[in-house]
């Protein structure tokens, strides 16, 4: 059986694809922490920006394919941490990938839809990138190296993915979270996105990487709403209360990097491939299923 290698197999996105691979490939994930407890998964801990550990790593298990979804996520992070945002989405992804080429595996990037300024929405892959924050910047980076290292290289770019999570808060489980405890929280109405259910995009990942072509693909829900609207859908499907959702503007958030007012997506181009992301309300009622919001425990860190 293949080796699938998943850096950042103990996030959220890794986690999901770590699961979702045990059948079809021996799998091992990358962790940072403690190790996460997933049957028939074997986790090795690595850093992302100790990339010559990445490196070695690749070349020891020669992989048929590597999915990297690890990054420092937190947009506001980047902008003061430059250097380490750098390293790890840009510098070590483009090392990765190029030792993946060497050893004839496929890599495939997890990059975001902050690459684009947000001015028009419904973004589809030949749209030119125009960051306005420093994890865009550094996410576009990687995305350049990846493709640079070979062209059956993939990258993909989903928008506002949640699902649950026990290590760090993702915005949908921010929401459900503050609710249940009683908490208003501000939720902004001019800020737009494609919610992506996390166990879904990671069965899309794995779909595409059985795809001929390389290059970048749009692997997002097919709803653009705003945090406000999706806040609401999550509070109406719990049970919670939606008078506690507060529409506000984006400007009046304690938000220290720009962000892009509609960078929501179009997946068209792997729908043709027969690949896509449920839509929010389906992913929204999958994680009902999965889980009682009384059996989650708030993770202390927060996704971005």
């Amino acid at each position: 059986m293949d080796t699938l290698l998943v850096v950042g197999g103990s996030g959220l996105v890794g986690g999901k694809v770590c699961e979702a691979g045990r059948d079809a490939f021996h799998v091992v994930g990358t962790h940072r922490g403690p190790a996460p407890k997933i049957p028939r998964v074997r986790f090795v801990e690595f850093h992302k920006e100790r990339a010559d550990e990445g490196v070695a790593l690749i070349r020891q298990l020669k992989p048929a394919a590597v999915v990297d979804t690890a990054a420092l996520h937190n947009v506001d992070r980047c902008e003061e941490e430059r250097d380490l945002a750098w390293q790890v989405n840009a510098g070590s992804t483009g090392a990765l990938a190029r030792v993946a080429q060497d050893v004839g595996a496929r890599y495939l990037f997890v990059s975001t839809d902050f690459v684009f300024d947000g001015r028009k929405g419904g973004y589809r892959e030949e749209d030119v990138p125009r960051p306005v924050n420093y994890y865009g910047e550094t996410k576009l980076a990687g995305e350049h190296a990846v493709l640079a290292a070979s062209g059956d290289h993939l990258v993909i770019r989903p928008s506002v993915v949640f699902g649950w999570d026990d290590t760090r808060l993702n915005f949908a489980t921010w929401v459900l979270s503050s609710l249940k405890e009683g908490k208003s929280i501000d939720v902004a109405t001019d800020w737009i996105g494609s919610p992506t259910f996390a166990d879904s995009l990671a069965s899309g990942i794995l779909k595409l990487l059985k795809v001929p072509d390389g290059g970048v693909y749009h692997l997002a829900g097919a709803d653009a709403l705003s945090r406000h609207d999706f806040a609401v859908r999550l509070a109406k499907a719990f049970g919670l209360d939606v008078g506690l959702v507060r529409p506000v503007k984006s400007a009046d958030l304690p938000l220290k990097a720009r962000r892009p007012p509609d960078s929501s997506l179009s997946s068209a181009k792997a729908k043709r491939h027969r690949v896509a992301v449920v839509p929010a309300d389906k992913g929204i009622a999958a994680m009902k299923e999965q889980r009682t919001l009384d059996r989650f425990v708030p993770p202390a860190r927060f996704k971005s």
